[in-house]
């Protein structure tokens, strides 16, 4: 897995020079090659090949002053934005290809293995032109350890953010291993419950989403009312400041949720001795999916990604291996006879067997399937789950005070 943790610079008043100098030259590069595929586009109707412009570029005086690494992830990230753009151009002959950025403009700059992390510092090197201009071979940049990493640093990127320089660094951490006899937690991610849990030794609970949702309801009513205001008094334009301002505020406000109830999750499994989450795959829940308005604001304005990803890299730091398993058919299969049924779903929540008999939530039925699911791949004497006791509920207050 890998993991990225943001950290703030500290850098002196010659080391900020440098680092002005070489995200000046990201930009300049970057121009430099948007400049070329264009002229290629308008003269052979053909994008250039990245290898080729790559190759193209290596006698170029920017792309020489950057160490090799940087000058190519600033041609790889231009080579992505016209792909896109080429795709784009299928269904909007309109489109128009990448922008050059302002000359004062500071691009990041990304450094693979031309950097080290020592205790507090960020060592990186220079490529030899800028180290024989400059006279500087290595650059050490102290930042504010807030956060301890466990695991190899991969990746670096360093850029300006409203006057202060930070580093992103992106760390490979090793995953734990599994066994037979592990303790096992299955969980089912929700709309109105964020998620149910089931384990091996039957234990549920339920992770109320209420609170969520009415962060989601009070946003969406408060935008909705100055959208209505802007186009009223300014009818082509589409944002505002306020609205701005209060999209961050609704961002960071669903961001704590979601990291409040991860980290509770994550503290119930340590406490429980749990060592292998196991969560469904959730990639393109929202594909061909048609609702009534409401349901489908709640479907699309939910953060189904965000969380599993903030489970899975909470849960690794903490020792707990994490599993993604397929959850086809897992909210309509009855977890006690196998079932499968579209109309087994009942109001509030509740799931009805119509073969078997068996009355439980839908939820907490979805997470036992998914756990079911992982345990078909070891023999049969691992694959038993006791009997799933009343699940418990616990809603946002209760974990914040906890």
């Amino acid at each position: 897995m890998k993991q990225t943790i943001i950290y703030q610079l500290k850098p002196n008043f010659e080391q900020e020079k440098h680092l002005h100098n070489l995200c000046s030259m990201a930009t300049k590069l970057y121009n430099t090659d948007n400049y070329i595929r264009r002229q290629e586009w308008e003269e052979t109707g053909k994008i250039p090949n990245w290898y080729a412009q790559k190759k193209a570029l290596k006698t170029n005086h920017w792309y020489r002053l950057l160490p090799s690494q940087t000058a190519q992830e600033v041609c790889h990230n231009l080579n992505g934005a016209y792909v896109s753009w080429f795709v784009l151009r299928k269904t909007d002959k309109d489109a128009r290809p990448p922008r050059f950025r302002k000359k004062e403009m500071l691009s990041p700059i990304s450094f693979y293995q031309q950097f080290k992390v020592i205790d507090n510092k960020i060592r990186l090197s220079m490529s030899r032109k800028y180290s024989k201009e400059n006279n500087i071979k290595l650059m050490e940049l102290e930042f504010n350890a807030w956060k301890e990493a466990e695991g190899i640093p991969k990746f670096c990127q360093i850029m300006l953010t409203k006057g202060k320089w930070y580093a992103h660094i992106v760390y490979e951490v090793p995953e734990p291993e599994a066994e037979l006899n592990d303790k096992v937690m299955a969980i089912d991610v929700g709309i109105i419950n964020t998620s149910a849990s089931v384990d091996t030794e039957g234990n549920a609970n339920i992770y109320s989403g209420g609170q969520i949702l009415a962060i989601q309801h009070y946003f969406n009513k408060e935008k909705a009312k100055l959208t209505s205001k802007l186009t009223k008094q300014y009818p082509k334009r589409h944002w505002s400041r306020a609205l701005g301002i209060l999209q961050k505020k609704h961002n960071r406000q669903i961001k704590q949720s979601l990291h409040t109830y991860s980290k509770g999750i994550i503290t119930n499994c340590v406490a429980g001795g749990i060592k292998t989450l196991v969560a469904g795959d959730i990639t393109n829940i929202r594909k061909d999916k048609h609702w009534c308005k409401k349901n489908s604001q709640k479907l699309h304005s939910w953060s189904f990604s965000k969380f599993i990803q903030q489970l899975e890299y909470k849960a690794i730091q903490s020792g707990i291996r994490f599993v993604r398993v397929n959850e086809a058919y897992t909210s309509q299969e009855c977890s006690i006879c196998g079932t499968v049924r579209k109309s087994n779903r009942k109001h509030r929540g509740l799931y009805v067997c119509k073969t078997c008999g068996s009355v439980m939530n839908a939820d907490v039925n979805g997470a036992k399937n998914i756990l079911k699911k992982y345990l078909q791949m070891f023999p049969m004497e691992y694959r038993s789950i006791g009997k799933v006791a009343l699940p418990s509920v616990t809603r946002l207050q209760n974990v914040v005070s906890s």
